[in-house]
């Protein structure tokens, strides 16, 4: 209970910390350009730039009105949000708010407050969409594709059906949506898309398709036959935030796959989308239960969730990897359904050998639990004779943590792990001690190196060489000096880990409350591990993650369901 309330008022509320710098001289400049004076329309200002931080697209001003605000540990220091019509009103008044994007700030009908910059990302994203749901198709003949996909499909299999009929719709339907869980077969459709675009040209005596398949991530695209990252198929301009390819200028493509789409942000996915035909296919592939992108918003999850996109969405459910058996397929499915009683009867019942739970019980055991699993799990690459096979075994094993810092975040679990790993001495690649796995954390388009890219570096008289696979799967050869920014990657985020797979995977989940740690971290951390996850937390606090469901807020679904609406009517 709010004991002592303070005033909603930027310099008050950036003295208790409730804004951060960022947050605080962008409200000041803004309210300095435009002589703004009311001080409910500077908070927020401020308050925007916070929720964007956040991962929210907009403020939702009616979801906060009137809400009590603790800022103490002790919660008797706090303040009340505006109520709604006084808020509102105020918005309004303001030289600095109007309903387009000619205001740094717009407030729509619905009372959502965005910066105008991603009201206009949101407006194009959803014309985009809408233009392509209603844009004819090259036609293809149905009765030659029934032909194809039961060529693909000879067997009705009522777990293959959802995968045919998501082929079905690429083939068929200007936009596709297909979403599902690690081992659904998401990859496997893609590739049953690309043969059957390639035989019904070929039975028809026609051109092929030109098709690209694209990922966030140089590892993401990895997994795609001939992926490309989606960065280097719009080809940057040099220094400028654009790229060669937009609306002006679109690629030259018939078929664009995205997977990984859940880890795409707004702007990016806007700029991607502008950048391809309106008479080319879009399909968008991802998962719509994982964490979405570190940037703002949730267009993924948002864009499965529109019911007027539901003839063009498909929804992946069967895990053919463990088809229902594994612990690891029981617990995410447990993470997901917030069945709380089921995750920890699982986590508790040593039933199952792909699952291993470590409690929290002291500092010391902590420290004893981590060396015994990344000195058994890391020999394998300390002791690889070549740098190919290295790279090859950080797929087997890596420690996911929830946070960057803190006692238990990457940068100390890394500086625990060269520890470890220094003392025991191993020695391995090419006769050379091992130095590191090393993870790239910028695009860097001269060196072709990019954002999440994972490699090794090695000591080779006197010096360090750092060495990465790329697409083509051949080893590219860097002076560790020249790597663009990177991080020591034994311990990655599982913001990071998106995209990725590991035979196992360590997961520790810090021993104290973080807004951080909820249902969609836990489900993506859980979903990166293929044969065993060994998780190391409180299983209190996880429990009251998987109660935590957070919603990034957007009018995509809002917006996209109207325009969708018009044109059908």
């Amino acid at each position: 209970m709010i004991k002592t309330r303070i005033a909603f008022e930027l310099e008050v509320l950036f003295k208790y910390d409730f804004f951060s710098d960022l947050d605080y001289f962008s409200a000041k400049s803004m309210a300095a350009a435009f002589n703004e004076k009311d001080p409910v329309v500077i908070a927020s200002s401020a308050l925007i730039s916070r929720s964007l931080f956040e991962g929210h697209i907009c403020l939702e001003i009616f979801s906060l009105a009137g809400l009590q605000k603790p800022l103490s540990d002790d919660g008797r220091i706090g303040f009340e949000y505006p109520k709604a019509d006084a808020w509102i009103n105020s918005l309004k008044n303001s030289s600095m708010v109007s309903n387009d994007c000619h205001t740094p700030l717009v407030l729509d009908s619905g009372s959502k407050l965005y910066f105008a910059r991603y009201f206009d990302f949101q407006n194009r994203l959803v014309d985009n969409i809408a233009q392509r749901v209603s844009f004819p198709v090259p036609l293809r003949e149905k009765p030659l594709i029934n032909e194809i996909l039961e060529e693909f499909f000879p067997y009705e299999d009522e777990h293959c059906r959802p995968q045919k009929i998501a082929v079905e719709n690429a083939l068929l339907k200007p936009f596709t949506i297909i979403s599902g869980g690690p081992g659904t077969g998401k990859t496997f459709v893609i590739s049953i898309i690309r043969k059957a675009l390639s035989l019904y040209a070929k039975k028809k005596g026609l051109a092929e398709q030109r098709v690209i398949c694209l990922a966030p991530t140089g590892k993401a695209s990895s997994k795609l036959d001939e992926g490309s990252t989606i960065h280097s198929a719009l080809k940057p301009m040099p220094n400028s935030p654009g790229f060669h390819h937009n609306k002006m200028n679109p690629m030259n493509k018939d078929i664009v796959i995205i997977d990984e789409a859940s880890m795409i942000d707004l702007p990016l996915l806007v700029r991607l989308l502008e950048a391809v035909p309106l008479k080319a296919g879009v399909i968008l592939t991802g998962d719509k239960h994982q964490l979405a992108s570190i940037q703002a918003g949730a267009v993924f999850s948002d864009l499965c969730s529109v019911n007027g996109l539901s003839p063009n969405t498909v929804l992946l459910e069967y895990n053919f990897r463990s088809r229902g058996k594994t612990g690891i397929e029981k617990l995410s499915k447990a993470i997901n359904e917030r069945d709380i009683q089921g995750f920890e009867s699982l986590l508790l019942s040593g039933g199952f050998p792909d699952l291993i739970f470590e409690g929290y019980n002291s500092k010391g055991s902590v420290m004893d639990i981590l060396q015994k699993y990344i000195t058994k799990e890391y020999r394998p690459f300390g002791e690889a004779q070549e740098t190919a096979d290295a790279i090859g075994k950080l797929d087997e094993f890596r420690i996911l943590c929830a946070h960057n810092k803190g006692e238990y975040g990457t940068l100390q679990i890394n500086h625990i792990c060269e520890k470890i790993l220094r003392s025991s001495n191993n020695s391995g690649i090419e006769g050379k001690p091992f130095v590191k796995p090393v993870m790239v954390t910028v695009n860097d388009y001269k060196k072709g190196l990019f954002n999440g890219d994972t490699g090794v570096a090695v000591g080779k008289n006197g010096s360090i060489t750092a060495f990465f696979k790329g697409l083509d799967n051949r080893i590219k050869t860097y002076r560790y000096s020249d790597l663009p920014s990177h991080d020591t990657a034994f311990a990655i985020t599982i913001h990071k880990s998106q995209g990725s797979e590991f035979e196992t995977i360590l997961m520790v989940i810090p021993d104290r409350f973080s807004p951080v740690v909820t249902r969609q971290l836990l489900y993506t951390g859980v979903t990166r591990a293929k044969k065993k996850v060994i998780l190391i937390g409180d299983l209190d606090l996880m429990k009251a993650a998987i109660r935590m469901n957070v919603k990034r807020h957007s009018g995509i679904e809002e917006y996209l369901e109207k325009k969708l609406r018009k044109k059908i009517y």
